[in-house]
C-alpha cells in the first residue's frame, strides 16, 4: 500500500520539490509546503488503502495530473510576497506547474477515451464459437438438472441462520456460488460479517452453507470450516485488499467468489488481467485467476489452462457478464452508428445478469440471451453459453423466439391472481423445440412450481410442482397441438393395440385423447387426419402407431384404426 501511495503521490512530490527549490530562502514557505505535502500523503494513503485504485498507467497519470494541479493551486495561495518570479512571457512559475499537470491529466483522459473507443481488439480476443440453435443442449429427464433459483436458496439460508452460534454477528450475501462438489451440483453460500464491531467480536467466520442445487426440497447444511479472510472483513483480512497487495502486476475485473475444494476448504476466486501500457483494454486470451485460501490467506495466480481441478468458475459471473456485453456490442467496433450486428444481453440472470447452468459433463456454463437493441420487441436474437472454467463463449443464433423478458411476462400472467413471479429463465431444447424453463416463486421466494413455455408459440406451455411433472405437462401440450417429437431423447415408435378405457374429444383442438385398459399412457389422435376418431368410445378395439417416452405420449398417433367400426 505504501508503494502505491507513493506512485499516486508523484505529482504533489514533484511540485513540492520544485516549489522548495524555487524559493528555498523562506522557511515559512518550506513549512507550508511540508504541511501541504503531508496532508496530501495522508489523504492519498486513505484513498489507496480503502479505494484500491487501478494500477493501470492511465489511471495513475489522470490521478497525478488532477491532484498535482490541485496541490499547486493551493500552494499558490501561500506564495511569499517577495517571490513573484515570471518568465519572459510573464507567466508565473507556479502557474506553469498547474498547466503542466493539467496537461498530464488530459493526456491520461485522452488515453482513457482512446481505450474506450478502440474495442475491436478486445472483441477479437474473446474465444468464441457460433452454433445453430438446434445444437443447443437437449433437456433430458433426470439427466440435465433444473437448478434451484438462487433467491429460494438464500431464503432458506436466512431461515437457517439461527442454527449458527452467535448468529447476530453474521449475515448472508445477495448471491450464491454454483459449483460441483464431489461430482454433485451444489450452491455455496458464504457468511459475511454484520459490520466492523461484529467482526471484532466474532474473530472468525465459522463456516459456510452448502445446498444441493437440483433438489427441490433441499435444505441448507452448515459446514464448520472457520475462515478469517472475507469480502466483508476489514483492514488486513479484506479479501480484495489482500489480493490487491499481493498481485501488483494484475488488474481485477471481478469481485471474488467463494469455492471449496474436495475437502471442503474454502477458497476465494477472482478473475484478473494485465492491461496494455496506455490502455484499459482487456485481452480475454490472457486472463488469469487468483485463488486465495480463505483460512490462511495464501494465494496463487493461475492461467485458465492451469487452474486447480476444484475451481469451476475461474471466469466469475460479473466477468462473464462484461464479456457478453462486449461480444454483443463491438463486433463492428466502436464507430458503428447503424448498430450493425449489435445484440444486447437481457441481463435476466440472477448472478450479475447471467445464469449458472450445470452441464452433463460436470462443467458449469453461464447462460444469457440477447435481444434487439433497436426495438422494444420481446424477440430473442440468440443466446450465449460461456464455459466458466475456460472462458470459451458459444453463441446460438435463434429466429422467431421470444426473449427471457417476454417469457417471464407470459408466465407471470398465468399467476397474476396469486402474484407469483417467474424467475431464472433458461432456454432448453425440449422435443427439438426451443423452450423457456422457469421457476415460479411466491413473494417469500418459496418455490411454487415450474413453467415450460414454447419459445415460438406462447400458447404452448406446461406447469407442475416439480421439473419432471412440468416437463410431462409441456410434452402433452405439444402432443395436443400436433407438435412432433421424433428427436426426443428416449422416444420410441411402437405399435400399440388394445381396448379403450376412457376417451374425450378436444373439440377446439380437433383432437381425441384416450387411454387403453391396463395402461396409464394418454394417447392423442388428430381428427383432421382420422375422421372416425371422433367416434371412439370405451370398449372399442384400436390399433395404431405412437411415439412414447417414459409412459407419456409425446407424438401424434399414426396409422390409427378402430377395429370395432365396420
Amino acid at each position: 500500500m505504501l508503494a502505491m501511495t507513493l506512485v499516486y503521490m508523484l505529482g504533489p512530490i514533484i511540485l513540492f520539490l520544485i516549489n522548495v527549490i524555487c524559493e528555498h530562502k523562506h522557511n515559512g514557505w518550506l513549512i507550508t509546503n511540508c504541511i501541504l505535502l503531508a496532508s496530501f500523503a495522508i489523504f492519498t494513503f486513505v484513498r489507496v488503502y480503502f479505494g484500491l485504485p487501478s494500477r493501470n498507467l492511465l489511471s495513475i497519470l489522470i490521478s497525478n495530473g488532477f491532484w498535482g494541479a490541485i496541490y499547486e493551486a493551493i500552494a499558490i495561495c501561500f506564495v511569499p510576497d517577495s517571490y513573484r518570479a515570471t518568465g519572459k512571457n510573464g507567466l508565473n512559475v507556479f502557474g506553469i506547474g498547474i498547466i503542466a499537470f493539467v496537461v498530464v491529466f488530459f493526456a491520461g483522459l485522452a488515453g482513457e477515451v482512446h481505450s474506450a473507443m478502440s474495442v475491436k481488439p478486445t472483441w477479437k480476443s474473446i474465444s468464441k464459437q457460433y452454433s445453430k440453435s438446434t445444437e443447443a443442449p437437449t433437456f433430458k429427464r433426470n439427466e440435465t438438472p433444473v437448478a434451484l433459483a438462487p433467491n429460494t436458496v438464500l431464503n432458506r439460508v436466512h431461515k437457517s441462520m439461527s442454527d449458527i452460534p452467535n448468529s447476530q454477528y453474521y449475515d448472508t450475501p445477495d448471491t450464491v456460488q454454483a459449483q460441483y462438489y464431489k461430482g454433485k451440483p451444489v450452491y455455496i453460500i458464504p457468511l459475511s460479517y454484520d459490520g466492523f464491531f461484529a467482526m471484532r467480536r466474532a474473530g472468525k467466520i465459522p463456516g459456510y452453507f452448502i445446498v444441493d442445487a437440483t433438489n427441490q426440497n433441499a435444505e441448507p447444511e452448515f459446514v464448520k470450516k472457520p475462515y478469517k479472510y472475507a469480502k466483508s472483513a476489514y483492514f488486513g483480512y479484506d479479501v480484495d485488499r489482500q489480493i490487491y497487495r499481493h498481485n501488483p502486476e494484475w488488474l481485477t475485473m471481478s469481485t471474488p467468489q467463494l469455492e471449496i475444494d474436495n475437502s471442503g476448504t474454502p477458497f476465494w476466486v477472482q478473475t484478473v488481467y494485465k492491461s496494455e501500457a496506455f490502455s484499459h483494454r482487456v485481452n480475454y486470451q490472457k486472463l488469469h485467476v487468483v485463488v486465495m485460501n480463505a483460512q490462511t490467506g495464501e494465494q496463487n495466480t493461475y492461467s485458465l489452462k492451469s487452474l486447480p481441478k476444484f475451481v469451476d468458475e475461474g471466469i466469475t459471473s460479473d466477468a462473464a457478464a462484461d464479456m457478453n456485453t462486449i461480444f454483443g456490442k463491438y463486433k463492428q467496433g466502436f464507430w458503428n452508428w447503424s448498430k450493425t450486428d449489435v445484440i444486447k444481453p437481457t441481463n435476466n440472470g440472477p448472478e450479475d445478469g447471467v445464469t449458472s447452468i450445470f452441464n452433463r459433463d460436470g462443467s458449469i456454463s453461464y447462460f444469457t440471451d440477447f435481444t434487439n437493441p433497436n426495438s422494444k420487441a420481446d424477440s430473442a436474437m440468440g443466446y450465449s453459453m460461456i464455459n466458466a472454467r475456460t472462458g470459451k463463449l458459444t453463441y446460438y443464433s435463434a429466429n422467431g423466439i421470444m426473449d427471457s423478458t417476454g417469457a417471464k411476462e407470459n408466465a407471470n400472467q398465468n399467476y397474476k391472481a396469486q402474484q407469483w413471479k417467474a424467475k431464472m429463465p433458461v432456454l432448453y431444447n425440449v422435443n427439438g423445440r426451443p423452450t423457456w424453463v422457469m421457476t415460479i416463486l411466491d413473494s417469500s421466494h418459496a418455490i411454487r412450481g415450474y413453467y415450460y413455455l414454447d419459445a415460438k408459440d406462447q400458447s404452448l406451455y406446461g406447469s407442475g410442482n416439480n421439473p419432471t411433472s412440468a416437463l410431462d405437462a409441456f410434452r402433452q401440450a405439444l402432443v395436443n397441438d400436433g407438435a412432433t417429437a421424433k428427436n426426443t431423447p428416449g422416444a420410441k415408435d411402437k405399435k400399440v393395440s388394445g381396448v379403450v378405457d376412457r376417451a374425450a374429444v378436444v373439440s377446439n383442438k380437433n383432437k381425441v385423447m384416450f387411454t387403453l385398459q391396463n395402461s396409464n399412457t394418454v394417447y392423442t389422435v388428430n381428427t383432421n387426419d382420422y375422421d372416425n376418431a371422433n367416434l371412439v368410445r370405451p370398449g372399442d378395439k384400436l390399433s395404431f402407431k405412437a411415439s412414447v417416452v417414459n409412459g407419456q405420449s409425446v407424438g401424434n398417433v399414426e396409422n390409427f384404426k378402430n377395429d370395432s367400426l365396420k
